[in-house]
This record gives structure tokens, C-alpha cells and sequence, in this order.
């Protein structure tokens, strides 16, 4: 089935090369000397500090406003506690409106599914305001039910992305952060805009007590 296909085609290609890039962040970060045996540490699931999920609404050219969810887990930090690497996924829902090259308007149900990697750099956990902003790169699996050949064909498709995006974290209480964030995506055809508000769940390296 091509959803599926796709889905399963998108998600392997980002676990690649996420799994490339905490390989290459380890690698630079390793200090010259001998480890030491008790070090946290700093990428990968053994370093994952927080989850969050997030609801919102998102656009993209010849299409309707419409509903945006998604999920991310952080991996660890690159360079600086301060500067965190996180994976996740997205789901954006639409309806696309576009006429073809004869003029004809053509209507129906699209969608945008997103595996990603993003890197953040936040300020400190243990403000009441802590804000972030970041880059990423993600793979969008794009469908749509227009049947029409040349429209339809523009937005069934994978496509790669790169984003940007600026957001706040506010504290609920000492682990969990209510997530307020803008992003702006580039990507052929779904070049689109989100605002989103969500909820982090704050454990290992990022407890709030481990910052004071």
C-alpha cells in the first residue's frame, strides 16, 4: 500500500541518518584521553532526557488550515548540555485546492507524514521561561485522494525537508514544560508554516533538580 510504503520508506531514511550523526557526534566529542569508565553518556537512547508531544495547525501552499500532531524524543547533547539533539515525527492533515494546467479545479484530502531530526540550543531548564530554536532535516511522505493525473501526481510523493524553528518551554512543575513553538519547513511542493503548543516530559540529564 503506498501510505504504508512510504511511511516505512521515510522513517528508515531519517533512523539512518540520525544513526550516522550520533555516531559522527560521538566521535568528535570524545576526548583524547582515556574515558572514563563512569561518564554519562551524552547521545543516544541512554541519553534521551525528554519527550514531548505537540497539536497545532499547519499550512502549505493550495491548501486548507489544518490539524498538526506530532511526537519527539531527545537523544543527548552535542557540544554543550545546553545543545540537544531530538528525534520525532509529525502529521499533517488537508485539504488541497489547486486547478491543473487546462484551469480545471481540482479538490480533495491530503497529508504530509514526517520523520525528523532536529538540534535545539535552549536556555536553562531551571527558568520559568526557557526559550529554544533550532534547525532540522526530516523526509515528508505526501499523499493525497485527487485523482487527477497531473495534480495528484505533484502530491503523491516523498520529498525531503529542512526546517527552522523558535519555541518556548514554561514550567508546570519540576519535570513537566508546557511547549509553545513556531516552524517553518522547506520542501518541494509542502513548503508549509506550523504553530504548535505541546507538553515535555523532562527525565535523566534534563531534571530540573539536576540544574540547580
Amino acid at each position: 500500500m503506498h501510505v504504508a510504503a512510504t511511511v516505512r520508506g521515510a522513517a528508515s531514511l531519517v533512523a539512518s541518518l540520525v544513526a550516522s550523526l550520533v555516531a559522527l557526534s560521538v566521535v568528535a566529542t570524545r576526548p583524547c584521553g582515556a574515558q572514563r569508565a563512569d561518564s554519562t553518556p551524552r547521545l543516544g537512547l541512554g541519553a534521551s532526557s525528554a519527550l514531548s508531544i505537540h497539536a497545532g495547525l499547519g499550512q502549505f501552499k493550495h491548501a486548507a488550515l489544518g490539524p498538526d500532531v506530532g511526537a519527539a524524543l531527545d537523544l543527548g547533547w552535542i557540544g554543550s548540555p545546553l545543545v540537544r539533539l531530538s528525534v520525532g515525527i509529525d502529521y499533517l492533515s488537508t485539504t488541497i485546492n489547486r486547478p491543473d494546467s487546462l484551469g480545471v479545479r481540482e479538490r480533495g484530502s491530503g497529508y504530509v507524514f514526517t520523520a525528523f531530526a532536529d538540534v535545539n540550543a535552549m536556555g536553562p531548564i531551571r527558568r520559568r521561561f526557557t526559550p529554544y530554536g533550532g534547525v532540522g532535516f526530516g523526509v515528508d511522505a505526501v499523499g493525497t485522494t485527487i485523482a487527477n493525473e497531473q495534480v495528484g501526481g505533484l502530491y503523491n510523493t516523498n520529498v525531503l525537508d529542512v526546517h527552522a524553528q523558535l519555541g518556548t518551554l514554561i514550567r508546570l512543575t519540576p519535570r513537566g514544560r508546557l511547549r509553545a513553538e513556531a516552524r517553518v519547513t522547506g520542501a518541494r511542493v509542502v513548503r508549509r508554516y506550523s504553530m504548535r503548543v505541546g507538553y515535555t516530559w523532562l527525565f535523566n540529564g534534563l531534571r530540573e533538580e539536576d540544574h540547580r
